[in-house]
């Protein structure tokens, strides 16, 4: 293959990858709930004719558009696609995903023969299941309208019966068709702006250069792996529950195996798949091990195919972690988040230094669902509240993490809901204490202002944000609902609560482990804790020894050091 000069590499690279982010952006500026355009719950990427990632935008289910592209190819066939198709799907074992996030892409002919495919997966606000977010199904058909793979748009002519079975089955179908669009026009910058650069550079270049990008992301990859020590290293997390027996809980097993630059990552051992709704699907597992090790091994490489090639992922069929295609999956992507946790376990000691402690798990995924009585339409939110982050070997843990995943301003949700947000705090106190302090988890307290239900898919619940070496655990996730009627009780995980008017939900998200033991943190650091609020005189003296005045905020040198040498 003729080598391709760096510059025109670069510039092709940079541009590729724009493309994708560009797509995102279109996605979220044209989009029509605050699901896509405030939380961003969705993903857009440019993939070659064999559904590999050329580039792929930042968001959710990162790793998962390659494998649920190729399987909807598997059941259309490649050769069945004509210019102007665009090819839709919601089908679990096929997206990867729960029914409410839809896969939307179209094929990138260039010259009659095709080059690639304009993919987004986008989180849609209704599809017709038992309720908005169904964390007690106990099958599949409980969860929503499942949209085999099938052409949406026939050669640019929407196909309206194909339409009018999506928007018969949501209880809120115009928000569901706006959202819709808003992936077809990320879709649709995709292909314009990738047909540019064939035009600009010519196919023969740009296809040296992607394969170039491959072949740079494996080598990266590669080297990367090959600084973890040869061995066999094995962990284990749990789950709170599978949102049926919410006292079991859900084990994943994993035992990830280091040869060289090769990396096994296999979660045999790991719990059957369940009665609720907590299973994870291949593309799920594929997914979260694939986003996980980017993030550990290569964070600040580009992500596109050639990254995959080093990693070799296992999960038996019928577990927790490779569920069949009829069992309830709606709480997938929690299932796919304790993948996340197991990796950090074990490679923690492989790794040392450069691990952190556990963190509050993902945002805290919970909202409310009803009619609102200034529209008489369905509504639903989605809205996150952000977990501390866990404390490493040199840094504090952060007090939030933005993720792909954003929160929704109090504003909007006050402007486009009808809630009033009473209050929102850091939580004291809630940071595994440490030598370096777990980062303090966030509380968001909301009062309906017309009866509605309230729905929680809430993790780490029951199993602790752990700490490191001494480091002691963060506080945990849960929702306090406070009922006229019904009283004070908390939840974890619920397909609704119906709660009247004025009634509250106070949403505490956790804090991180702390990391090494508290008695050694810097005194000046505890002291500089307690002025900013993410530690009381209390926690300063009973968990780090050290002994502050609660009216002048000085530390007693005298008094700290007596407490710390007992």
């Amino acid at each position: 293959m003729t080598k391709v000069d760096p510059i025109t590499f670069a510039v092709v690279q940079k541009k590729l990858i724009s493309i994708a982010d560009g797509m995102r952006e279109t996605g979220v500026r044209s989009g029509f709930t605050t699901y896509m355009y405030e939380v961003m719950d969705c993903l857009f990427a440019i993939l070659d004719s064999d559904a590999g990632v050329i580039a792929e935008s930042k968001g959710l289910f990162l790793g998962s558009l390659g494998p649920a592209v190729q399987n909807c190819v598997d059941v259309i066939g490649k050769e069945n696609f004509k210019p102007g198709d665009v090819i839709i799907s919601s089908l679990p074992v096929v997206t990867g995903n729960h029914t409410s996030d839809a896969l939307l892409f179209a094929p990138i002919f260039y010259n009659d023969k095709l080059f690639g495919y304009s993919v987004a997966k986008s989180h849609w606000i209704d599809l017709g299941a038992k309720t908005s977010y169904p964390t007690d199904a106990t099958n599949i058909f409980e969860e929503g309208l499942r949209i085999p793979p099938v052409k949406l748009y026939k050669k640019g002519v929407l196909q309206s019966d194909i339409l009018g079975i999506i928007r018969c089955n949501s209880r809120a179908p115009d928000d569901v068709w706006g959202d819709m669009q808003a992936q077809l026009a990320g879709c649709r910058y995709g292909d314009k702006h990738l047909i540019e650069i064939l035009d600009k550079y010519g196919i023969n270049t740009v296809k040296k250069i992607i394969i170039m990008m491959y072949d740079y992301s494996e080598r990266i990859t590669r080297l990367a792996v090959e600084k973890i020590p040869d061995g066999v290293y094995t962990a284990e997390d749990f789950m709170d529950n599978n949102g049926i027996d919410l006292d079991k809980l859900v084990r994943t097993q994993m035992t990830i195996t280091i040869k060289g630059s090769d990396m096994t990552v296999d979660l045999t051992g790991s719990d059957p798949e369940q009665q609720g709704p907590m299973n994870g699907l291949w593309v799920t597992t594929l997914s979260s091990v694939r986003s996980n090790i980017k993030s550990l091994t290569s964070p600040g490489v580009p992500t596109n195919e050639g990254f995959n090639r080093p990693i070799k992922v296992i999960a038996p069929e019928g577990c927790v972690h490779n569920a069949g295609p009829t069992v309830p999956c709606f709480l997938c992507g929690n299932v796919g988040e304790s993948i996340g946790q197991c990796i950090t376990k074990a490679l923690f000691e492989a790794l040392p230094g450069r691990l952190p402690a556990c963190g509050g798990a993902d945002p805290i995924g919970q909202g409310f669902y009803g009619t609102n009585p200034r529209t008489g339409k369905y509504w639903t939110s989605l809205t996150p509240v952000y977990t501390g982050q866990g404390a490493g070997l040199k840094t504090d843990g952060l007090v939030y993490l933005f993720g792909p995943c954003q929160n929704i301003p109090h504003e909007i949700l006050e402007a486009s809901f009808p809630l009033f947000i009473e209050n929102a705090e850091l939580i004291k106190d809630s940071g595994g204490a440490g030598k370096n302090r777990g980062g303090v988890g966030t509380r968001l307290s909301m009062r309906l202002l017309s009866p509605a239900s309230f729905y929680a898919f809430i993790e780490r619940g029951r199993t602790p944000h752990w700490g490191a070496y001494d480091g002691k655990p963060g506080l945990r996730n849960y929702a306090l609902i406070k009922s006229k009627k019904e009283g004070e009780f908390e939840v974890l995980k619920t397909s609704g609560v119906h709660l009247e008017k004025d009634d509250m939900v106070i949403v505490t998200a956790g804090g991180g482990g702390g990391y090494g033991n508290p008695l050694e943190r810097d005194t000046e650091k505890v002291r500089m804790d307690v002025l900013n609020g993410f530690v009381s005189t209390k926690c300063a003296r009973e968990d780090y020894g050290v002994v502050i005045d609660p009216e002048t905020f000085e530390v007693d040198a005298a008094a700290t050091k007596a407490l710390r040498s007992n």
